[in-house]
């Protein structure tokens, strides 16, 4: 099999394109610097270290820290055994969710601490192929390339995704072609951070990330605890850094999947008098039902006095209330999982504005 074949392979096996070609390189050429590796192969030299380390976790590569970065081959019978244990690992995790899910007097939340990023990162790819409405993911761009295949199909399902990248300042950060059909909003960040992943405000999935003996990470299933997270990602990961790419359009209609991206989008335009029409879907708290509800936004409620400046994400963090009117009747519209309002919605889409005014999040 000639070389371009066996990167492509690979490729289709969850490899990235600069880790297919730094593993076959490296097998090619045997135990190499880390430096000697990226100019053999196509993969630059400020991406080299990040492609290794990833090797590494995935089991394919051992790392030696000398006098530079020495990476080795595993053999490939101990690092293929890996890759064919991951149906076998994804047969036995499907019997378990049904496990627990038919079993009766279960405690609903669930929480588990583990000791390996790879532990997290193989369940984070089973968690974007289930999530249904929303993603938010704080990530490199490497770990992103390993995820695509499912980020990009969770985008062709509607699912929303936010991400936070993290792009060290000596590297280029992605052409926004790249990130097309990829994710709906991305904020860049130069400051590292860990690996997180949200999806429907329901699961989280995080690591502490590096070299470090004090690795660890999070598995959750449980909107209380996500809940933590959620805000985590809200204030330490997104809300302080610039919008670098945005798929949605300035102009009507607009989706929000964030209550608190909605009332700071809406709220201008309240003020200025303008009509506002849409939808909102969710669960109805009276009676768990869901429900699909056409009609006006009429005002927004949260903490804090209401004065001529929008919003900031503090104000909304206590409280975040749309209220929407139909068929004569006001209901008052939270997230998921609100806790006083009339409906949790998972999406409210803005149709109709009186007024041309771009509202997406800034």
């Amino acid at each position: 099999m000639e070389s371009d074949e066996l990167r492509t392979i690979l490729q289709k096996a969850e490899f990235s394109p600069y880790e297919a070609d730094a593993y076959v390189m490296l097998l090619e050429i045997g135990p190499s610097s880390a430096s000697e590796l990226a100019t053999a192969s196509t993969v630059p030299q400020a991406r080299i270290y990040d492609v290794l380390r990833s090797l590494e976790d995935e089991g394919y590569v051992t790392l030696y820290d000398q006098d530079t970065l020495t990476a080795h081959p595993v053999d490939p019978s101990d690092a293929l055994s890996s890759l064919r244990s991951t149906v076998s690992r994804f047969e036995n995790a499907i019997t378990a969710i049904e496990d627990r899910y038919n079993a009766p007097d279960e405690i609903e939340s669930e929480v588990s601490v583990v000791r390996r990023f790879r532990t997290v990162f193989d369940h984070a790819r089973t968690v974007i192929s289930d999530a249904e409405n929303h993603l938010q993911l704080a990530a490199t761009y490497t770990q992103v390339e390993r995820l695509c295949s499912m980020l990009r199909a969770a985008y062709e399902r509607d699912v929303r995704i936010h991400l936070s990248l993290f792009v060290p300042p000596d590297e280029t950060p992605p052409a926004p072609a790249e990130l097309q059909g990829l994710c709906h909003e991305v904020r860049q960040r130069t400051l590292s951070g860990p690996f997180l992943l949200l999806a429907d405000r329901q699961q989280a999935c995080y690591s502490t990330r590096g070299r470090q003996a004090n690795e660890y990470g999070v598995l959750v299933d449980d909107y209380a605890t996500a809940y933590v997270f959620h805000w985590y990602f809200l204030t330490r990961l997104r809300e302080v850094y610039e919008i670098v790419y945005d798929a949605r359009s300035s102009d009507a209609p607009f989706t929000f999947v964030e209550i608190t991206d909605c009332v700071r989008g809406i709220e201008p335009a309240l003020d200025a008098g303008a009509t506002i029409r849409g939808h909102v879907i969710g669960t109805s708290r009276v009676d768990g039902r869901r429900v699909s509800l056409s009609g006006e936004f009429v005002a927004v409620e949260y903490t804090g006095a209401r004065d001529e400046t929008p919003a900031t994400l503090l104000e909304l963090a206590a409280k975040a209330t749309v209220v929407f009117e139909t068929n004569d009747t006001q209901y008052t519209v939270g997230g998921p999982g609100a806790a006083t309002e009339d409906i949790a919605a998972d999406r409210i889409n803005i149709e109709e504005l009186s007024e041309p005014m771009d509202i997406r999040p800034s």
